[in-house]
């Protein structure tokens, strides 16, 4: 089966509309609703912390995530996988990741009660966030037609950017924030002036939901200049590299849902993606499937 797999800082997606946090911790936990034994030892998958270490082939939760990615999205044994790398490492990490992946393509799982003997016989690396630009619709390409492409992809850590022209990558950037870093801005407030001990996996309920505290909501006003200072953030650095008025630029990743707004103020070339959230992994398969189907 060709597969593409979004490792994100954030979430895990796959081609398969399978999403989970990309959060792992060993152990049992109350109902063991989503456990997975992976090499004799149980994890709780989408629970513990977030992981903020940018490369992905040094953590210890990246191959887990990715076994656990495949056993939920098939009952194949057998896959063939393309997975992504941010923009400015794909070029000097995609060998050692690849690499890392090739040492380690066959594990012995247990999901869901079921042992599954899982093999990755084939495997591509693929940059973020260009991978967009394959999963755009019929109607999109229309409009786009031989126009440039700027592709804003805002993910957990990161946020890549990329020029595609007649079709190919001419430039790329890479922005060192993304919604972890919002969701950790809005707890360092709320613990700071609260004097609370919140977590930054309680960012996103909190920025979702408000901030139900002391018996009553409390004002969330405060958001609003974090949202900003982020947003300002990707901007100045697509306006510095970028020029942002020739052709169209398209918006996609997870955050692209939350700072969608305020690039619809700025941008009236701006294409909002149809999924934001499975671009990056829907794309990876359909690159997938152009080069393995060909050979």
């Amino acid at each position: 089966m060709i597969i593409g797999v979004d490792l994100g800082n954030f979430g895990v997606n796959t081609s398969e509309n399978d999403f989970f946090y990309s959060k792992i911790s060993e152990g049992s936990s109350f109902t063991d609703e989503n456990s997975i034994i992976y090499e004799g030892k149980k994890f709780q998958i989408g629970e513990g912390e977030f992981s903020t270490d940018l490369d992905k082939s040094k953590k210890e939760i990246t191959l887990p995530l990715l076994f656990t990615a495949l056993a939920r999205s098939s009952k194949d044994s057998f896959f063939q996988v393309v997975l992504g790398l941010p923009i400015q490492q794909y070029k000097s990490n995609k060998e050692s990741f690849k690499r890392y992946i090739e040492e380690n393509r066959g594990k012995s799982i247990i999901y869901k009660g079921v042992k599954r003997e899982i093999i990755i016989s084939d495997v591509i690396i693929a940059p973020e966030g260009a991978a967009a630009y394959y999963n755009l619709s019929f109607e999109q390409k229309k409009i786009i037609g031989n126009h440039p492409l700027i592709i804003i992809d805002i993910g957990g850590r990161t946020t890549d950017i990329c020029l595609f022209e007649n079709g190919k990558i001419t430039k790329v950037w890479t922005v060192p924030t993304g919604m972890l870093n919002i969701y950790q801005d809005i707890i360092d407030y709320i613990n700071t002036t609260y004097t609370e001990g919140y977590k930054l996996e309680d960012g996103e309920v909190i920025l979702k939901e408000g901030l139900f505290l002391k018996g009553k909501q409390q004002d969330i006003n405060f958001i609003k200049p974090i949202l900003q200072k982020h947003f300002n953030s990707i901007y100045k650095d697509l306006q510095l590299n970028f020029n942002t008025s020739k052709g169209y630029v398209l918006l996609t990743g997870g955050g692209s849902i939350v700072l969608k707004r305020a690039f619809e103020n700025r941008l009236e070339n701006l294409i909002i993606s149809n999924d934001p959230t499975f671009d990056n992994a829907k794309g990876f398969k359909k690159l997938g499937v152009s080069l393995w189907q060909k050979s």
